[in-house]
C-alpha cells in the first residue's frame, strides 16, 4: 500500500500489486498486514482494515513505542511531557505486551528489544529478532574495491540529514577535522532539513574538502559507495557498504549535540546486531580512538573489508531474511479485530489532548514512527 504518486508505487518490483492508502477495505481478509513499530491510533481508518487480517508490527527503532515522542519541541516540554507519560506508557504497554504474547511484534535488533522491553518492564522476551536486509549483489559484483591509495583517501557518509542523524555527523567530521598523517576528502550522501548545519560546518572545516551529493538513484548506489575507502553509516546505508565489502563505522545516534568523545566502532564489533542505538555514556571514551581506528583499518584493508562483507552476509542477507521472515509470520496470530476488541485503535487521554493544543489529528504521520 502507497499513495497512488509514492516512491513504491512508482518503482513496483515485477509480481508486487499496488492499493492506494486509503482502499484497506479493499485487502483480501486472509492476509497478514506487516507495520513498523507503530500505535494503531496513528494510522488513519485502522478499523477499516478486514477484521480476520492478521497483523506483525516490526520494530525498527528503538523509540518507536515511546511515550514521550518529542511532541514538543524544546527540552523542557519534552520533560514535561515524560512527566505527565504515565497514562500512555500504560496504554503502550499494553499494546506491546498484547502483541509479545501473540508473536506479532518482532524486533530488528538487540537495542530496539532492550530499549522498548526495559521501559516498560517486560523482562522474559524471546530472543528473537527479524532483522532487517539489504538485496544482495548482481553475481557479477559480490564484492566492489578499488585499488587503496594511501596517499590520498575518500571518506564517506549516505543518509537523511535531519532529525537524530545530524548531531552524529557532525560530530563525526569534526572528529576527523583532527586527524593527522593522512590526507582526504569526505563526501556526504543526502538531504534533509538540517542540511544547512552541514553547509556551515563546511565553509567552517579547512582542514579537508566536503562534498555534498543530495540524490542519488537506488541503481546508483554501489557505484557511488565504491569510490570510498571507508564509509561512516547507520541502518541501511551502513549495511549497503558492508555488502560490499567496505570497511563500514557503523554510527549510533541522538537528538542533542554530542559533547564527549564518541567511540567509533565497524559494523562487525557491534553488540546484537544493532544498526544503530541510543548514544549513552556508554558509547564515550577517555582518549579519541579514531585515527588509530582508521590507521587500523588501512594496515589491514583487505581483512576488514572480508570481514565486513561477511558479517553482512551471514545476518542481513536476503537469503537469512527469508528464512526469519516466513518464520515470523507463520507465529503471527493477533488479527486485526483483536486490535479493535481491545481498542488499541484509540489514541489515550494524554495524546487526544496534546494533538488538540497542537492541532493536529492524531492519526497524520509524523517523526515519531517514520524512521
Amino acid at each position: 500500500m502507497d499513495y497512488i504518486d509514492g516512491y513504491m508505487a512508482k518503482n513496483l518490483p515485477l509480481g508486487v500489486e499496488f492499493l492506494e492508502y486509503d482502499k484497506k477495505e479493499h485487502i483480501p481478509s486472509n492476509s497478514i498486514i506487516i507495520f513498523q513499530g507503530v500505535y494503531p491510533w496513528r494510522i488513519k481508518d485502522f478499523n477499516l482494515f478486514p477484521s480476520t487480517c492478521r497483523v506483525l508490527f516490526w520494530h525498527l527503532h528503538p523509540e518507536n513505542f515511546l511515550p514521550y515522542q518529542r511532541l514538543l519541541s524544546d527540552k523542557k516540554s519534552n520533560f514535561i511531557t515524560r512527566i505527565f507519560s504515565i497514562l500512555k506508557k500504560r496504554a503502550g504497554k499494553k499494546l506491546v505486551n498484547s502483541l509479545l504474547l501473540n508473536k506479532s511484534l518482532f524486533f530488528m535488533d538487540l537495542p530496539n528489544r532492550r530499549k522498548t522491553c526495559n521501559y516498560f518492564g517486560l523482562n522474559k522476551v524471546e530472543d528473537e529478532y527479524l532483522r532487517i536486509f539489504s538485496a544482495d549483489l548482481d553475481s557479477k559484483n559480490k564484492k566492489v574495491l578499488k585499488a587503496l591509495n594511501k596517499d590520498f583517501l575518500n571518506f564517506g557518509w549516505m543518509g537523511r540529514i535531519e532529525d537524530f542523524k545530524t548531531p552524529i555527523l557532525l560530530h563525526t567530521l569534526n572528529r576527523l577535522s583532527r586527524v593527522k598523517g593522512i590526507q582526504f576528502d569526505f563526501t556526504v550522501i543526502g538531504k534533509g532539513r538540517d542540511t544547512c548545519k552541514l553547509e556551515n560546518f563546511r565553509q567552517r572545516c579547512t582542514n579537508y574538502q566536503i562534498k555534498i551529493v543530495e540524490e542519488v538513484h537506488p541503481s546508483e548506489i554501489t557505484s557511488h559507495l565504491s569510490r570510498f575507502d571507508i564509509l561512516f553509516a547507520m541502518g541501511t546505508s551502513a549495511l549497503e557498504g558492508a555488502k560490499i565489502g567496505k570497511p563500514t563505522i557503523l554510527l549510533d545516534y541522538s537528538f542533542e549535540k554530542i559533547n564527549r568523545l564518541y567511540r567509533f566502532e565497524l559494523i562487525y564489533e557491534k553488540k546484537g546486531f544493532s544498526l544503530g542505538e541510543s548514544i549513552t555514556k556508554l558509547h564515550f571514551e577517555e582518549v579519541c580512538s579514531l585515527e588509530k581506528k582508521i590507521f587500523s583499518i588501512l594496515d589491514n584493508y583487505s581483512k576488514v573489508s572480508s570481514e565486513c562483507q561477511n558479517y553482512w552476509r551471514k545476518n542481513f542477507s536476503s537469503e537469512v531474511f527469508i528464512s526469519s521472515f516466513s518464520n515470523a509470520i507463520s507465529k503471527s496470530s493477533m488479527q486485526i479485530k483483536d486490535l479493535l476488541y481491545l481498542n488499541f485503535h484509540k489514541p489515550d487521554l494524554q495524546t487526544k489532548i496534546i494533538y488538540k493544543l497542537k492541532n493536529v489529528p492524531p492519526s497524520v504521520a509524523g517523526p515519531a514512527w517514520q524512521y
